[in-house]
Protein backbone atom coordinates (compact mmCIF):
# COMPACT_ATOMS: atom_id res chain seq x y z
CA UNK A 1 0.00 0.00 0.00
CA UNK A 2 1.36 3.41 -0.91
CA UNK A 3 1.91 5.76 2.00
CA UNK A 4 -0.58 8.23 0.49
CA UNK A 5 -3.26 5.54 0.55
CA UNK A 6 -2.37 4.60 4.13
CA UNK A 7 -2.77 8.21 5.26
CA UNK A 8 -6.16 8.49 3.55
CA UNK A 9 -7.48 5.18 4.89
CA UNK A 10 -6.39 5.93 8.45
CA UNK A 11 -7.45 9.60 8.15
CA UNK A 12 -4.04 10.66 9.46
CA UNK A 13 -2.44 14.00 8.65
CA UNK A 14 1.18 14.06 7.58
CA UNK A 15 2.24 15.93 10.70
CA UNK A 16 0.37 13.50 12.97
CA UNK A 17 1.99 10.58 11.14
CA UNK A 18 5.47 12.08 11.62
CA UNK A 19 4.86 12.66 15.33
CA UNK A 20 3.50 9.15 15.85
CA UNK A 21 6.36 7.62 13.88
CA UNK A 22 8.95 9.33 16.05
CA UNK A 23 7.17 8.41 19.28
CA UNK A 24 6.78 4.76 18.25
CA UNK A 25 10.13 4.12 16.56
CA UNK A 26 12.46 6.95 17.54
CA UNK A 27 12.93 7.79 13.85
CA UNK A 28 12.52 11.52 13.23
CA UNK A 29 10.87 12.49 9.96
CA UNK A 30 9.86 16.00 8.93
CA UNK A 31 6.47 16.70 7.42
CA UNK A 32 8.24 18.14 4.38
CA UNK A 33 10.22 14.93 3.95
CA UNK A 34 7.10 12.81 4.27
CA UNK A 35 5.37 15.01 1.70
CA UNK A 36 8.15 14.22 -0.79
CA UNK A 37 7.68 10.49 -0.14
CA UNK A 38 3.92 10.80 -0.65
CA UNK A 39 4.33 12.60 -3.97
CA UNK A 40 7.13 10.32 -5.15
CA UNK A 41 9.72 13.09 -5.41
CA UNK A 42 12.03 11.27 -3.01
CA UNK A 43 12.46 7.73 -1.69
CA UNK A 44 13.04 7.25 2.05
CA UNK A 45 16.38 6.09 3.39
CA UNK A 46 16.60 2.49 4.52
CA UNK A 47 16.20 3.40 8.21
CA UNK A 48 13.12 5.50 7.41
CA UNK A 49 11.60 2.71 5.32
CA UNK A 50 12.06 0.28 8.20
CA UNK A 51 10.46 2.70 10.65
CA UNK A 52 7.51 3.39 8.32
CA UNK A 53 7.00 -0.35 7.78
CA UNK A 54 7.07 -0.96 11.52
CA UNK A 55 4.83 2.00 12.38
CA UNK A 56 2.18 1.07 9.79
CA UNK A 57 2.04 -2.52 10.98
CA UNK A 58 3.53 -3.76 7.73
CA UNK A 59 0.90 -2.10 5.55
CA UNK A 60 3.44 0.17 3.84
CA UNK A 61 6.44 -1.86 2.71
CA UNK A 62 9.76 -0.73 1.23
CA UNK A 63 8.65 -2.11 -2.16
CA UNK A 64 5.69 0.27 -2.13
CA UNK A 65 8.09 3.17 -2.67
CA UNK A 66 9.46 1.60 -5.85
CA UNK A 67 6.47 -0.10 -7.48
CA UNK A 68 3.85 1.88 -9.42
Amino acid sequence: MKIEQYLKETKTSQSKFCKGLEEATGQALSQGGLSKYVTGVRIPRRSEMKAIHQFTGGKVTPNDFFLD
